[in-house]
């Protein structure tokens, strides 16, 4: 029976083993290709050097076909360990890039806030009524500030103790009356007082004349506001139907909402050259009534020829003192929101 079992055809032999092959791989998709094609060269191999095949040498065969060498096993396992290597480190440097941008966005929400605060501030605050509520009260302390000024260019600048003082213009030995007891010019025994004291006369006439442009031209602000917005309302009420539709179409497209076409509608007016004109005459009055009662500090402060006028015991600030300071900073708070909102 050894006998017959080894003498069998050699092409019955393959083809058992081929039709083997395929039944196997057909039971598992994995070995396909690679057990097909390296197992009948095996086989074949086999059969010619070493004889017939045993089912256990053809199960050996198929093991060791399947098997990885050391050098692949290595070479796979150092690909591994890059990948790892490659994907902590990408990691980390995620990591590292988000942090950096999460920092990089606290401090934009940071610095963004304060200016988002003033934008917003300055939306609701900045508008027609805004403006007109805005010229009417500065044309009002304007008035104001131009009797300050008038009243602190005649009114004493330093008081003294008996009743007597001084102005811009002289000396007075009752301050109550109009009449001068001795003029600027004669007090021929300071020299410094009489120098500071024509300086402060002449810049109180240059800021009554600047008093006065300002309220002028505040006045005439005021009349053109009002035109334009008489304007502005007489061609919303008469406005056509088919253009205010248009016009409404096209602010909410490009603007998006209605809040945006009630603020078309709510346009600031341009005041233009005449808050130009304005702007420049309110800093030259300020900087002139600024002068003033900086002489006067001066020198209250300095004591100019004290043995002789005896300012250290005698001398206070007088009742024109106090309106020209209280006028002057008036103009400037005021000044100040004027070039804000008109």
């Amino acid at each position: 029976m050894l006998g017959r079992g080894n003498n069998v055809p050699q092409g019955h032999q393959q083809g058992q083993l081929d039709s083997d092959s395929e039944s196997y791989t057909g039971s598992s998709g994995s070995y396909s290709d690679m057990v097909s094609e390296v197992l009948p060269h095996q086989q074949r191999g086999a059969a010619i050097v070493g004889g017939p095949v045993t089912p256990n040498k053809e199960q050996g065969i198929r093991t060791r076909g399947l098997q990885q060498s050391p050098a692949s096993v290595n070479r796979s396992a150092a690909v591994e360990n890059q990948q790892d290597e490659g994907g902590e480190t990408a990691q980390k440097k995620s990591r590292v890039t988000r942090g950096k941008e999460k920092a990089w966005a606290m401090m934009n929400a940071a610095w963004e806030a304060p200016a988002a605060r003033v934008r917003a501030v300055t939306d609701v605050v900045a508008g027609k009524d805004s403006q007109r509520v805005a010229i009417a009260l500065f044309f009002c302390v304007s008035w104001v500030h131009l009797l300050f000024v008038i009243l602190s260019a005649t009114l004493s600048q330093i008081d003294l103790v008996g009743g007597s003082c001084y102005t811009f213009w002289g000396y007075k030995e009752n301050c109550d009356t109009v009449s001068y007891t001795r003029r600027t010019a004669l007090l021929m025994n300071c020299t410094r007082l009489r120098s500071n004291m024509h300086t402060g006369s002449a810049f109180a006439i240059l800021s009554i004349l600047a008093s006065t442009v300002t309220v002028v031209t505040s006045w005439l602000l005021c009349i053109r506001f009002r035109e334009a917005d008489r304007e502005a309302r007489h061609q919303c009420r008469y406005v056509n139907v088919d253009d205010a539709e248009s016009i409404a179409g096209e602010a909410n497209f490009n603007n998006g909402g209605a809040h945006n076409t009630k603020q078309a509608n709510e346009a600031v007016y341009d005041a233009g050259n005449l808050k130009k004109l304005m702007m420049i005459v309110v800093a030259l009055g300020l900087v002139c009534e600024l002068i003033c009662w900086a002489i006067i500090t001066d020198i209250n402060t300095q004591q100019y020829c004290n043995d002789i006028y005896h300012w250290s015991t005698d001398a206070t600030y007088g009742v024109g003192f106090g309106l020209g300071l209280t006028g002057w900073l008036a103009e400037l708070i005021m000044y100040v929101i004027f070039v804000a909102l008109v």
